[in-house]
Formats: C-alpha cells, structure tokens, sequence
C-alpha cells in the first residue's frame, strides 16, 4: 500500500524549506511517521517522491554505509600503525641513547684495540681507501700477534663477546637513527678478521682438557651452526680430540692419586704399625685382639664399659665388640 505522495510531498517541502529549525523538525517527525505507517524510514522519502526504486535506493545506501565505515576503519587502522611505530621509534633512540651513553659518546671512534689492529695489517692493505686487506697467510698472522692469543676457552669467549658487543651496540644505534650507512658494517674489516680467528679458537683450534669447556665448545658450534654452514667432521674431530685429551688427563690424574696414596701408605706403615701395637697393648694379630675383647666382656669391669670404649681399648671397631658379645652370648646358650 502506497501512502498519499501529495501528502507526503508537502510534508517534505517543509522539511527541505521550512521557515525555523523547530518547523523543519516537527515536519521530519510527522514524514517519518507518514513514512513508517507504510513500512518506508525517512530516507525512502525523497525516492518516493521521486518516483525511483526504493528498495534497490536500500541496497545502494547499504553499501555506501558500509564503505564509509571500512574507510573509517582504515583510517583508524593506519592512524594507529603510526602511532605505534612513532613510540616503536621513541623507543629506539631511547635505547640508543642510553647506549651511547655508556660508551661516553665514543660508541663510534676508533678503540685502541682496534687501531692495533688496523695498524698491525697496514702494510697488506690493497690500493684504494674501500679496497679491503690481502688476507694472506702473514697478514692473518700479523692479525693473531697483533694483541696476545687467548689460551683458554673463557679467554677467546670473552674477547669475542666485548667484539660482538661493540659491533651491536653500534649496529643498533645507527639503526635507531636510520643513518644512511646503515648497510655498511660498523667494524674495520681487521677486526672482523680477528673474530673469526677467536670462532675458531672457539670451535676448533684450542685443545680442551675439561668437560665444562667442551661444553661451551659445543653450545657455540651449536648457535654458529644456526647461521652458517658448518663442517660437520671438522666440528666433531675437535669433539673427539677433546674427548681424548680428557680421557689421558684423567688417567694420569688417577695415576698421579695412585702413587701419592702407595707413598703416603709407604711412609705411614711403620709409624701406624707401632702405634697399633701400643694402642692394643701389643695385639697385633686378629685373633690376638678377639682374645682381649673376649676377656673384657667376661670381666666384671665390662659392665660399666661401653662398646666404643672396649673397641679404643683393644683397637677395633665397636660392631666387631657388638659381634664377639653376640657370639659369646650365643656360645654360652648353647
């Protein structure tokens, strides 16, 4: 059922051009209600009037709505992806700051180390300021001398880790900061070179004689294998010769124990022997010293005597006084 367009129409003309605000609401309210006695809301109301397809009228303004709000939704989307990356960023010149700070604001000069370094392998540097170094076999030499080898496990790892440290402190920072250089590694190229001599001290090179540095040998083989293509037999040869420089470090610690126990036990003998023999009032055989045990227990004065003071006396152990008694106990109930 169609409502009284005419009607209706002068209702809107009000709307559209009434002469107050409060006119122009009191004829939205009586359209709308001419509208919804005929199952039609306000905004069919121009269609109607109009003549045009209210329903397909719905369907365009539905999808229009829903446009409007997937746009508002991406613009809140986006408004907050840059809010969070404006804090994300805060967050890392923070952070860089606060690094820099612990370096003084030299994060970025030249350590002395590595200008040792640097100067060790000046003379195998190649022509040109971005050539690089002539990594020969005297040039990683030079290198390996340049400051003095580490001899032990925590040596090398400790090294390495102040080298590690420093080159993600400064990697870090010049991310923070988006420096346009940013791609460039932040250590010379000598110092890179004496890392990868530490790794393999690390990984291979130093001989281990202790399970806790085998350990450690293992977990960085382990992490490094996690980045880079390893050599499976040369990682487990250095495994295996470590394993045996152990074994024979433990066998002569076991000889080494054996002799100082046969010397000690050599050089004590004499001294305990005669003391034993005055201890037991001269008993120096088992049965000897079963006999005086016996003859305390069948005394009246052992009844005032414990089992460990019969046992000091004689120089036996007080379950050896409990067994003769037992066995005396058991002689005479028989």
């Amino acid at each position: 059922m169609m409502p009284d367009v005419e009607r209706l129409r002068k209702v809107w003309a009000l709307v559209e051009r009434g002469g107050s605000a409060g006119e122009c609401a009191a004829a939205r309210e009586r359209a709308r209600v001419i509208a919804e006695r005929y199952g039609y809301v306000l905004d069919d109301i121009p269609v109607l009037l109009a003549g045009g397809d209210v329903y397909k009228a719905r369907e365009i303004r539905e999808r229009q709505q829903r446009e409007r709000e997937a746009r508002r939704r991406e613009a809140e989307q986006a408004s907050a992806r840059k809010a969070a990356l404006k804090a994300h960023r805060q967050a890392l010149r923070d952070q860089a700051e606060e690094i820099t700070g612990r370096y003084e604001g030299r994060l970025f000069c030249v350590m002395p180390d590595e200008s040792i370094l640097v100067d060790a392998v000046q003379s195998h540097a190649l022509p040109g300021w971005r050539a690089g170094y002539d990594w020969s076999p005297g040039a990683l030499e030079a290198l390996r001398t340049a400051l003095p080898l580490p001899k032990t496990m925590d040596e090398a790892l400790a090294e390495l880790k102040r080298w590690t440290t420093l080159r993600d402190d400064r990697q870090f920072v010049r991310r923070a900061y988006r420096q346009a250089s940013q791609h460039e590694d932040v250590m010379p190229e000598p110092v890179l070179q004496r890392m990868k001599i530490l790794a393999g001290l690390v990984q291979f090179e130093l001989v281990l004689t202790n399970i806790e540095d085998l350990m450690k040998r293992v977990s960085f083989q382990m992490a490094a294998g996690k980045g880079q293509q390893l050599s499976g037999a040369t990682g487990l040869e250095a495994i295996l010769r470590d394993l045996d420089a152990i074994r024979q470090e433990r066998v002569i610690e076991t000889e080494d124990l054996k002799t100082h126990i046969r010397q000690s036990t050599a050089d004590r003998a004499p001294d305990q022997a005669q003391a034993a023999g005055s201890k037991n009032g001269g008993q120096s055989t088992a049965t000897e010293r079963r006999g005086a045990v016996e003859a305390i227990l069948r005394s009246s004065e052992s009844q005032k005597m414990t089992l460990r003071e019969i046992a000091s006396r004689v120089g036996v152990s007080p379950a050896t006084v409990l067994n003769i008694r037992r066995r005396m106990k058991t002689t005479r109930s028989i």
